[in-house]
């Protein structure tokens, strides 16, 4: 069971690794979104030895093992989206973590078979540049998102050969397939986030533990029986409202106690 450092996005990468152990989480996920946490991946790009080497110095200091990491890449050239999927895999692989998760493209207003072609073409490219440096690449099950309708991920991952799935159950709960359809997408998960979130749109994505509405112990039942081996990493993120007047931190910790009754 993994922690998000989205759950620490005010504190540079160092203070959040450190503020993940502290909470009593042994595994992390690493958020490297350009323009806001925790890592850049275009100074990445620009310098793969000083970035990667204060990234990983900083996962030693904590004590933390690192899973995978979540990235934005802040670019749509699919040149450059290849150089920054380059740099994060090699990072990825120096730290252990098995796992890229990037966004899927968004859900054009028209023309959508035009836009999924499009998405695969972007797709193959960044699955062949993680897969040069041994790393999974995946797209996250994201509202708004090509992938916030399970049928879409699924037909992307049979599209593009070796691309997987980061599931977020709470996208899937609060955006367009309100909790229908989900499982189409259970063959393809390589990776799992975990958030309780409401029925009512982006104003509810993250609710209390228990507080919303996703069936985790049917999601979790469903991974296992399709044979799911990989992380789940909880995604509280402080940047998020959360109500009930509680934290990021204290869910974080709440959702990886329930996660544990449920996997037992």
């Amino acid at each position: 069971m993994a922690a998000s450092t989205l759950t620490f996005t005010r504190l540079p990468l160092a203070e959040a690794l450190g503020a993940v152990a502290g909470l009593g989480f042994r595994t992390v996920e690493i958020a490297a979104h350009e323009g806001w946490v925790h890592v850049s991946p275009a100074r990445l790009a620009e310098d793969q030895t000083a970035v990667g080497g204060a990234v990983a110095a900083a996962v030693r200091a904590a004590g933390l093992r690192v899973v995978a990491l979540n990235a934005g890449l802040g670019s749509a050239d699919p040149d450059r989206q290849v150089t920054l999927v380059g740099a994060l895999s090699r990072l990825a692989a120096t730290l252990g973590a098995g796992v890229l998760t990037i966004p899927a493209a968004p859900p054009p207003g028209e023309g959508v078979l035009l836009a999924v072609a499009g998405e695969i073409r972007r797709l193959a490219a960044l699955v062949a540049a993680a897969s040069a440096c041994g790393v999974q690449l995946a797209v996250e099950c994201h509202m708004g998102a090509l992938t916030e309708e399970p049928a879409t991920a699924a037909a992307l991952c049979r599209a593009v050969p070796g691309l997987r799935l980061t599931l977020d159950p709470s996208h899937y709960w609060a955006g367009v397939a309100q909790g229908r359809g989900w499982e189409a997408v259970l063959p393809h998960v390589c990776h799992v986030h975990l958030r309780d979130a409401g029925a009512g749109g982006w104003a509810e994505i993250q609710m209390p533990v228990g507080r919303g509405c996703v069936d985790f112990p049917a999601v979790i039942g469903s991974l296992r029986a399709a044979a799911y081996r990989g992380a789940y990493a909880v995604e509280y993120i402080d940047s998020l409202p959360l109500p009930g007047g509680t934290s990021s931190e204290a869910q974080a910790v709440a959702m990886a106690h329930a996660a544990a009754e449920w996997l037992a």
